[in-house]
């Protein structure tokens, strides 16, 4: 095999991204999983006692959703330093805040 064989070759076998970076995501995305979990739970808990109530409106799930995306980029922008991982993130952090004003908003009144 002449260098331009191991060259092509390695370039086939990276191609969706090198092994560290898949790990990373992988975490990430069962650390985003777990966190929105809790929030779920801690949510659905706090929100039936104290409203007497379960929760009702769009923007309680959006608001974890947005919660398990935004801690799989921020963990990804930690481990990786990628800019365009640390803009995701914080787009996906104002939603959340977004969406929690909103459905505090929704059960108060």
């Amino acid at each position: 095999m002449d260098r331009n064989e191991i060259l092509e070759k390695s370039r086939k076998e990276n191609r969706g991204g090198d092994e560290r970076e898949a790990q990373i995501t992988a975490k990430a995305w069962q650390l985003g999983a777990a966190v929105g979990i809790m929030i779920c739970g801690v949510a659905m808990t706090v929100f039936g006692l104290v409203f007497d109530q379960p929760m009702k409106t769009m923007a309680d799930n959006m608001m974890m959703y947005f919660c398990m995306i935004a801690t799989v980029y921020t963990y990804k922008a930690v481990k990786l330093k990628t800019r365009l991982d640390m803009a995701f993130a914080s787009v996906f952090w104002a939603f959340f805040i977004f969406f929690t004003v909103i459905a505090v908003m929704s059960f108060l009144g």
